[in-house]
């Protein structure tokens, strides 16, 4: 427990932790009074797409364990824009299939054409099996 508590006194100012499996969560940044002040909030959610908890859950289980926080992909290839351009969570689309009470499948399929991008990806995108412990079954 003491080296557990020393280890983090010392890793806590410093920003390789990550490499310790820690990564502190980037706050969202906000806009200007005067860009908000142009929003004008919708009336109805109707239209929108909606997640119940577990469902929110599942995504965040599956994406956290897909590309977490702070990651980035490494590739063999000089042109690293592919690589910078898989590493974005912007890049994918996301599906959420609840297949009963407790079994979630989460797909994540790239769009690199989101980063100015045309080639195909074969293999870039991932589904995963989360039941409802948020505990990840399975992955394809």
């Amino acid at each position: 427990m003491k080296m557990l508590t020393g280890m983090a006194l010392f890793c806590l100012p410093l920003t390789g932790c990550s490499l310790l499996g820690y990564h502190k969560v980037k706050k969202a940044s906000w806009a200007t009074p005067e860009e908000a002040a142009a929003v004008v909030f919708p009336t109805s959610f109707k239209e929108g797409v909606h997640l119940e908890g577990p469902g929110m859950a599942a995504l965040e289980v599956a994406m956290n364990e897909f590309l977490p926080p702070g990651s980035e992909l490494q590739t063999q290839d000089p042109d690293k824009r592919m690589a910078q351009c898989l590493s974005m969570r912007s890049t994918y689309d996301t599906h959420v299939l609840q297949s009963g009470p407790d079994l979630f499948f989460v797909w994540f399929s790239p769009q690199p054409s989101r980063c100015g991008l045309n080639e195909p990806i074969l293999d870039g995108g991932a589904v995963y099996a989360i039941d409802g412990q948020g505990r990840i079954l399975d992955r394809r």
